[in-house]
């Protein structure tokens, strides 16, 4: 761990690294102009990725800031302004203009210019992971800085029971209010662990262990283990370790922990660019390439979307004002 301004955790990058590849290969998965997550392999594959790829972004958000946590909440709103709103609204209007002008080019049409602004502002839009953590940031920086944590314990645990007892669709999606409630419970699990041992998690006999936990429970029976706190917490909690635990050992290797770290230090930017980079991609494997088995798709799409993301974000860094409209950190 070194220190300069703010905290920062080697591994953190890694963890973010891995966690937003498997976005990517999400996202590859594609479902126009062939519909691949009506596959069994791709049902299982996406079942896999929902155990930890987006909750692990949430509870290493409330990780870190409970080590910033000394900082004001004018503070804490004005860097997430600018690392997720601005981001958030700049890609919602290019999104919208691209659906609007050429929608020959997406597989999801804008019914009209009201339909969109009203999704992109009260249904969180194309981009509602962002969307979901922007409003827990609004939330729970002012709470958190004055909770105790056997406080906090018992929001996880009750907000774990609103979140089982809560519509699917509360209140028709609105503010995605139930998104917020669950993610709500990994960012303060994140607040909550900060004065762990993280010495423990480099311990290679404790890797092994979760490593079989998580082969068994999420990835082997994933689909068969479907049980309500199981499915929910306990996968997520088991995967997250997994991912964290595994970083400490990757960090050990440059020519690995290089390239992760990359992606994760810029994993907002992967984020938001791989919409960009997936039409493309897709055009080129199945229309020109025409690739035909289904795996293969997959694999060539996510390879050509991190090649495509990654060659952006090394020309966008450099350009002041872009690199401000995606939120990319100096």
């Amino acid at each position: 761990m070194s220190t300069t301004n703010r905290i920062y955790f080697n591994e953190i990058d890694i963890v973010k690294g891995i966690a937003m590849l498997t976005v990517i290969w999400h996202h590859s998965m594609i479902v126009y102009p062939i519909n691949l997550q009506a596959l069994p392999w791709c049902m299982h594959a996406m079942a896999i990725n929902h155990t930890y790829c987006l909750i692990v972004f949430f509870l290493v958000s409330g990780y870190l800031f409970a080590f910033s946590s000394n900082s004001s909440f004018a503070h804490t709103l004005n860097s997430k302004v600018k690392r997720l709103l601005i981001p958030y609204l700049c890609f919602e209007g290019i999104n919208m203009a691209v659906k609007m002008m050429a929608p020959a080019l997406v597989n999801t049409k804008v019914d009209s210019l009201g339909s969109y602004l009203s999704k992109m502002v009260l249904y969180g839009g194309e981009l509602w992971f962002v969307y979901t953590l922007f409003i827990i940031f609004l939330i729970w920086p002012i709470f958190l800085q004055r909770m105790k944590r056997p406080q906090a314990v018992y929001i996880v645990l009750a907000l774990a029971m609103l979140d089982h007892f809560l519509p699917t669709n509360l209140l028709g999606g609105m503010l995605m209010l139930h998104e917020v409630v669950y993610y709500s419970i990994w960012f303060v699990i994140g607040w909550l662990i900060r004065d762990m041992n993280r010495e423990l998690l480099r311990r290679r006999d404790y890797l092994m262990i979760i490593s079989v936990l998580f082969v068994c429970l999420c990835v082997v029976f994933v689909q068969r283990v479907r049980l309500p706190f199981v499915d929910a917490y306990v996968k997520g909690a088991i995967g997250c370790g997994f991912v964290w635990m595994i970083a400490f050992q990757m960090a050990k290797f440059h020519w690995l922990a290089r390239p992760l770290g990359f992606v994760g230090k810029y994993s907002l930017s992967y984020y938001w660019l791989n919409g960009f980079a997936l039409v493309p991609a897709r055009y080129v494997v199945v229309n020109v390439l025409r690739v035909e088995p289904t795996p293969a798709i997959a694999i060539c799409i996510w390879c050509i979307c991190v090649l495509l993301i990654t060659m952006a974000v090394l020309v966008i860094r450099r350009i002041p004002v872009i690199r401000t409209a995606i939120g990319v950190v100096s």
